[in-house]
């Protein structure tokens, strides 16, 4: 019975080739789209799972509130850890992770090496993450000060095939330090990564901090199975007040009560190891993160594609069983049983299917690679098709079949074989309810992601191209300037003779970068009015070559010596400190001088677009006294004789080290390549949605236009042109994908909203990228169709009237 259910199968099959390719087709695109996404949304959703005890295991992070400003930060202060495992009996124990190296250089004899992948961290490391050691042992590889741990690579890299454990290495600024051990690097779904880990009592002064108001460390905590999360988190603000009312009653001179009048608070939270990678954007994170919208966003692709794909195959399976009613009332009267039958439609229907699924898992094996290419991931085929995601391909077809299958299945086979032979029995379909239903479906799904890939491109050009408040466009930086030491300001003299480079300015950051900051006070106001604020440190001539606007005071003078005690602020540090006259004002951080206000610039981006304008400090030193880095305001012309200067100008001073150069404006484009590749598949995936759509709108007007052959023909012998005829035929897929708009738009709107309230400065949902996508949508559909519509409009006549 199964063999001849399988031979008439594929007959059926071969003889309706048109119909089942487009089946097939649109079916294999549609899963093989919802293997790729569902891989890489499966990889977001992994992150942190491998770690052992990972239930208990949780990050403390700080929604810091100051009397006018707000911030959440991902780091908390040194002594944090160490007082909860001793105050909190449910606290296990705990690690610390200092990440905060910009990057540190490596001495090996006559070798130096920049690493940017460099963490300090505590012993207990390896009790909390799971690192697997190739060499030397987790239980005691950080337990003393100048240990170091590196993974393969950089044992490779340093000490080729030799042994590398109790090998010493210099760090600058740190000090000689042994490998302890070597390790595998941390997969990909972790949210952190490392080169180089070294103990954390290597840095006394850091290890040793007990202040509570230096936010410096990423502190993680094991709780005891069960804890209660709120019952820690009311601890740790007992534990905060305990301990910061002496330092701010010793600092500021007012009482805790004062403090947190004055608008104060530490809110200190955990967060669950395994969320942060979804579910933390905070200042101060070890590695940019995941964006949980996006990640649903894909996935709601992938099920939006897979059920278009889904739709054109039960709308044309139903659609062409309508024609099988004569096979259906012949089969019964040469005594076919109704089981039978059923069983006839639903191997056809599931044979497709795995058709469909096999065709699918080529394609997504061809594709991985560009996939790959524009997710940023490292997807294998083996991994892509496990044996767990076979089974469950084979276990959709076969849903899927039997879905799809139930149509034919149980309606054409409780036909009477009388009524259909003498050609009553309804031909079904044309005016079909759930036929309309689930075109409109499927092109309303169509038109989400349409309006969708215009938003994120509208989007992504808005923050690539936002004027930031400073000339990226034409300013370099010169890394690792600091290397000269005293040289510094002759190689300065040097390149600011080349008549191409009009400015330059040493600096210890950059906007775009990790900007740190420190806690100032206003001397004039009230002791409690104390903010946290990022600064810049550079040369006098650092406003100057950044073109910075000064719209309130003056820049820095080299020539007044007082200006090593000067502080220029931006427009959002004035509105902190609620300052309505800001020159003169002063500022004091924690244990330093007091600064003297001297201007005011022009708000500017020194972060990404995804956080607002903070207030900001620039200081002026010394070009000699810790200007990491030098930046050079260059023309546009004579690009490659500039370079040529400098690059000489360099070797003169630092020839045991490469130049290394980078363009503001690239880096600062850089910071947004996530939501480009977001952008990238978002397209990539609309227009395969849309595609699927359109081969079952094209096999659906095949089978309509067929199904209306007769009156076709009736209506040009009664004088019908073949433009109204055209019309006729189109107009009913018109009116289907204008209510498939009129329902979309809201879904689209809601949807784009909640990705865009991720930016800080977004451009909004523009209403015209709604009638963009009706236009687009109905063009698309029209073209799919006409073919077909005009074909069926100038057959004779007299080829479909001759039988009646």
């Amino acid at each position: 019975m199964i063999r001849n259910y399988l031979k008439v199968a594929l007959r059926n099959i071969l003889r309706q080739k048109f119909f089942a390719v487009i089946n097939i087709s649109g079916l294999a695109i549609g899963i093989s789209c919802c293997l790729l996404i569902l891989a890489y949304v499966s990889e977001e959703f992994s992150y942190d799972n491998f770690h052992p005890e990972k239930e208990n295991i949780y990050r403390i992070a700080l929604d810091r509130k100051f009397p006018d400003n707000a911030f959440v930060y991902a780091r908390t202060p040194m002594p944090m850890g160490t007082t909860l495992a001793t105050d909190v009996p449910t606290v296990t124990s705990f690690t610390r992770i200092y990440a905060a190296f910009n990057s540190l250089t490596f001495v090996d004899e006559d070798r130096q090496f920049d690493e940017r992948n460099v963490m300090a961290v505590d012993s207990t490391f390896f009790d909390f993450f799971a690192v697997e050691f190739v060499a030397g042992d987790k239980n005691t590889a950080l337990d003393m000060p100048n240990s170091l741990v590196v993974t393969e690579d950089m044992a490779r890299k340093y000490f080729g095939d030799e042994p590398a454990v109790g090998k010493q290495l210099t760090i600058q600024n740190v000090g000689e330090v042994m490998v302890r051990g070597v390790v595998k690097p941390m997969p990909v779904n972790s949210h952190f990564h490392f080169d180089f880990l070294f103990s954390l009592s290597t840095i006394p002064g850091l290890y040793q901090n007990n202040f509570w108001g230096s936010y410096n460390t990423h502190t993680y905590i094991k709780l005891e199975p069960r804890t209660s999360v709120e019952s820690i988190e009311a601890s740790i603000r007992q534990i905060v007040k305990t301990y910061m009312e002496p330092q701010v009653q010793n600092i500021l001179g007012i009482s805790w009560a004062q403090y947190e009048e004055a608008g104060n608070d530490h809110r200190y939270f955990l967060q669950p190891l395994e969320s942060i990678h979804l579910n933390s954007n905070l200042q101060w994170e070890i590695e940019p993160n995941g964006n949980k919208t996006v990640v649903h966003l894909f996935l709601a692709i992938s099920i939006f594609i897979l059920l278009i794909a889904c739709i054109n195959f039960i709308n044309l399976t139903t659609a062409r069983a309508a024609n099988r009613a004569r096979e259906v009332g012949m089969r019964k009267v040469l005594g076919a049983l109704k089981n039978q039958l059923i069983g006839q439609f639903l191997v056809e229907s599931i044979i497709m299917c795995l058709l469909a699924t096999v065709l699918a898992t080529g394609m997504a094996s061809l594709l991985l690679p560009f996939f790959n290419q524009l997710a940023g991931k490292s997807f294998s085929i083996e991994g892509l098709l496990s044996t767990e995601v076979c089974l469950g391909l084979a276990a959709f077809s076969m849903a899927l079949g039997i879905l799809a299958g139930l149509y034919p299945a149980f309606v054409l086979s409780a036909f009477k074989p009388v009524v259909v032979l003498k050609g009553k029995a309804s031909m079904g379909a044309r005016n079909s309810w759930l036929r309309n239903t689930l075109v409109i479906l499927q092109f309303g799904i169509s038109i989400i992601l349409v309006i969708g890939t215009l938003i994120i491109y509208q989007q992504i050009n808005y923050m690539v191209n936002k004027p930031l408040g400073f000339d990226r466009d034409q300013l370099v930086i010169v890394e690792r300037a600091g290397m000269m030491g005293q040289e510094i300001e002759t190689f300065k003299n040097i390149l600011l003779d080349n008549p191409n480079i009009s400015s330059a300015a040493g600096v210890n950051t950059f906007p775009g970068r990790q900007v740190n900051g420190g806690t100032f006070m206003d001397v004039q106001g009230s002791a409690s009015d104390r903010y946290l604020i990022p600064n810049l440190r550079g040369d006098y001539d650092l406003i100057e070559t950044m073109g910075l606007e000064v719209i309130d005071g003056r820049a820095f003078d080299r020539n007044i010596i007082t200006d090593t005690t000067a502080i220029i602020v931006n427009e959002a540090a004035v509105r902190t400190f609620g300052w309505s006259d800001p020159i003169g004002k002063q500022l004091q951080p924690i244990n330093g001088p007091i600064y003297n206000v001297i201007g005011v610039v022009k708000d500017f981006h020194f972060e990404s677009l995804h956080q607002n304008i903070g207030p900001l400090a620039l200081m002026a030193s010394d070009l000699r006294n810790g200007a990491g880095l030098m930046v050079l305001k260059m023309a546009n012309e004579n690009v490659a004789s500039t370079m040529a200067t400098i690059e000489q100008a360099w070797s003169n001073f630092v020839p045991q080290r490469p130049l290394q150069l980078t363009f503001v404006d690239q880096e600062f484009g850089a910071l947004y390549e996530a939501e480009r590749r977001s952008g990238r598949l978002f397209s990539s995936f609309a227009v395969l949605a849309i595609v699927i759509a359109c081969l079952g709108a094209f096999g659906l007007a095949a089978f309509l236009a067929t199904q209306r052959r007769k009156e076709i023909g009736i209506r040009k012998v009664l004088g019908a042109s073949v433009s109204s005829i055209v019309r006729l035929l189109s107009m009913e897929f018109v009116k289907l994908i204008l209510l498939a708009n009129l329902l979309a738009w809201p879904l689209a709107y809601y949807l784009m909203q909640q990705w865009l309230s991720s930016f800080a400065y977004a451009v909004g949902v523009n209403l015209w990228y709604f009638g963009i996508a009706t236009i687009v949508s109905i063009l698309i559909a029209l073209l799919t169709i006409s073919f077909h519509s005009i074909r069926a409009a100038l057959m004779n006549p007299s080829h479909t009237l001759h039988t009646e």
